[in-house]
């Protein structure tokens, strides 16, 4: 009897763990402390962890994200962080502002990300429009094709020497998103030094853009 009443403690006490073990997995970073989270900016930093959806990345140095509202997904750089000063969300998740940027002004090259959404679906032509004029010039967009189920169009203008602009605007049936992803070279990069710094990161830039998708919250 006391070996059988021994065996059901044994398997008690394994399973309890096993189930403890899938409940810490289970845990989104906003519910994990710091010191048990990787060593990057988007996870140590409390306001950005908040829209992490899992302490694996998705792909290296990148982290899945979903915003406040419900409404965005995408590949989250892992280097950057969310301003919670200027983050904000419209009446019954109609809209939301989100600024994430890099933590480290050493770097070579210094990226700023200034996101609007906006639900419902739009008028293209006027949305550009509207774009263009925000940006107080006429902006040029091509497509380029994504994975999921938004449209993505870009126009791209190098506004002084240390500075390059990406135009973004990202849209489907059911909202849009007007996104600014400027670049700013160090001040210790010449001018040719920078326009190639700014040419290779603008491609990473653009890659990580494409991961951006608007949900269908109907679903």
């Amino acid at each position: 009897m006391k070996k059988y009443m021994w065996l059901l403690i044994v398997l008690l006490i394994t399973g309890g763990c096993g189930i403890n073990g899938d409940q810490e997995e289970n845990l989104l970073p906003s519910e994990m402390s710091a010191e048990d989270l990787p060593d990057v900016p988007a996870l140590q930093d409390a306001f950005t962890r908040e829209f992490i959806q899992s302490s694996d990345p998705v792909r290296e140095g990148f982290y899945p994200f979903l915003s406040k509202s419900n409404s965005i997904t995408m590949d989250f750089p892992e280097d950057m962080v969310i301003s919670s000063k200027a983050h904000n969300i419209g009446p019954d998740d109609r809209s939301e502002t989100i600024t994430f940027a890099d933590v480290d002004e050493t770097k070579e090259i210094f990226v700023n990300y200034n996101l609007h959404y906006y639900k419902g679906e739009p008028n293209v032509e006027s949305s550009m429009n509207r774009i263009s004029k925000s940006h107080d010039r006429e902006l040029e967009f091509r497509d380029i094709k994504t994975d999921n189920n938004s449209n993505l169009s870009i126009s791209e203008y190098k506004p002084d020497e240390q500075f390059y602009t990406v135009a973004v605007f990202i849209w489907n049936t059911d909202g849009q998103i007007d996104l600014n992803v400027s670049l700013r070279c160090n001040d210790k990069l010449n001018t040719k030094k920078c326009l190639e710094k700014i040419n290779s990161e603008k491609e990473l830039i653009i890659e990580q853009i494409k991961s951006i998708n608007i949900l269908n919250k109907n679903k």
